[in-house]
């Protein structure tokens, strides 16, 4: 057992779904199949199995507690510890303790380093950053007795475009299961509840979809740069945008991965992936997939290590366009710089059908569905990289290589050409977009 990843649950969906209180009898169950399994008795130093908690101390006591004091007879627990240097634990039936409280409180952060639990349960999970909760994953290696507690983890929450969705709804990893709650599964909740949070949404039907269906594609919108109805749209036609290309984001960390894809207009026809290598590993192999198809013309982010592989491209005779981010857009009176033109630019394509991508993995579709955008002194702004890391839980190396791709593509002869399909093309295609030019 100690070998087996733990079992990851996240339940949620709906507001009034009761997700708080699956949430408290879900931990204290835990705690009574352990008592019993390993036959714990009353102690006055009972193990600490557990944490539970809300990204907030002061959230999970107003909430979450509050619902635990109001459905689990005080007969059966006491709480223990106080102040915001101690870490508070709640016993139950004098046999077992879990921690709890917020992951903002320094004195559960310091205990997370050196903690072993069993489980690890957070409320209102949407609100947290991968990285508030990884060294809390990892605290899962207790044992009673010598024999290993099953690990689990509980995620309860509300739709979100976070690393929830992207472990759980878009691409379950392994082990990771979701269980869907609406508020017609609440049988405590008032007659009137449904009909209530119809006429308070009604003029938001996209929160609609999220507070009564669950929906976890509901909140794109208003500041987000790509959606994902545009994306699935794009998965299932042919490319619409000629030209044929190859893109790579070259890794500027350890952690990061060196992407490179080969495009056909807007469609994806080889992908590979390299750890982080020396820049003429890189070079090397960009200049093999060049040459093999065609001698195409290759786009390469420039910061950083980039600048390296590009000197060296040149150097095996190869056409490079240079991709710098932070320099000025083309339109440089609409846009804050490069990199918001070409992911506005494409989230554009994307919204009119010029974009199909049917070799589209997974991965891609969402680190694409990730970033918002802003306005910042009359100019459109994207999302700082380093804050989508944190929401995603890495780095969207797909997507930036992606954005380039079709950014050069467009920008790799003087104007775009549209692929010819014939008279039998989708009527989905608007005719104005097959004969619009988009010049670089």
């Amino acid at each position: 057992m100690d070998k087996e990843p733990p079992i990851e649950l996240c339940y949620g969906g709906a507001k009034g779904g009761g997700k708080s209180y699956f949430f408290v009898f879900w931990v204290l169950e835990y705690c009574r199949w352990v008592i019993e399994t390993y036959k714990l008795e009353p102690s006055r130093n009972p193990p600490h199995i557990g944490f539970m908690g809300r990204k907030l101390s002061t959230d999970f006591t107003a909430t979450t507690l509050a619902t635990w004091r109001d459905n689990i007879p005080d007969t059966c627990y006491e709480f223990q510890g106080s102040g915001d240097k101690e870490v508070k634990s709640v016993i139950i039936d004098g046999r077992v303790a879990v921690d709890y409280g917020g992951l903002d409180r320094q004195a559960n952060i310091n205990k997370f380093n050196s903690a072993e639990y069993g489980f690890v349960a957070i409320d209102q999970a949407e609100e947290t950053l991968i990285d508030d909760v990884s060294v809390l994953k990892a605290s899962r290696r207790m044992s009673i007795k010598g024999k290993p507690l099953p690990f689990r983890g509980l995620w309860t929450a509300n739709p979100a475009n976070c690393w929830l969705k992207a472990d759980f709804i878009d691409s379950p990893k392994k082990n990771h299961y979701f269980v869907q709650a609406l508020p017609g599964d609440n049988n405590y909740l008032p007659d009137t509840y449904i009909e209530t949070l119809r006429a308070s949404f009604e003029h938001r039907p996209e929160l609609l979809q999220a507070y009564l269906y669950g929906s976890w594609d509901s909140f794109e919108g208003s500041n987000q740069v790509i959606l994902g109805e545009w994306i699935r749209r794009a998965r299932g036609i042919p490319p619409l945008i000629a030209g044929d290309i190859i893109s790579c984001d070259v890794a500027r960390f350890g952690d990061d991965k060196t992407i490179i894809q080969v495009l056909k207009g807007t469609e994806i026809v080889e992908q590979e992936e390299m750890g982080y290598s020396r820049t003429t590993e890189v070079s090397d192999r960009l200049t093999e997939l060049s040459r093999r198809n065609g001698d195409i013309s290759i786009v390469v982010d420039e910061i950083g290590v980039g600048g390296g592989v590009i000197d060296e491209l040149h150097k095996n005779g190869r056409h490079v366009i240079s991709f710098n981010s932070a320099k000025r857009a083309d339109n440089h009176e609409k846009y804050y710089n490069l990199r918001a033109e070409a992911w506005w630019e494409l989230g554009q394509s994307f919204a009119v059908t010029e974009v199909g991508c049917r070799g589209m993995d997974d991965e891609l579709a969402n680190e694409l569905t990730i970033p918002t955008y802003e306005f910042r002194n009359g100019k459109i702004l994207i999302e700082p990289k380093d804050s989508i890391r944190k929401r995603l839980g890495r780095s969207p190396d797909k997507a930036d290589c992606y954005i380039m791709g079709v950014w050069g593509v467009k920008r790799v002869r003087p104007g775009v050409q549209y692929a010819n399909f014939g008279p039998n093309f989708p009527s989905a295609y608007d005719n104005n977009v097959l004969t619009r030019g988009l010049t670089g």
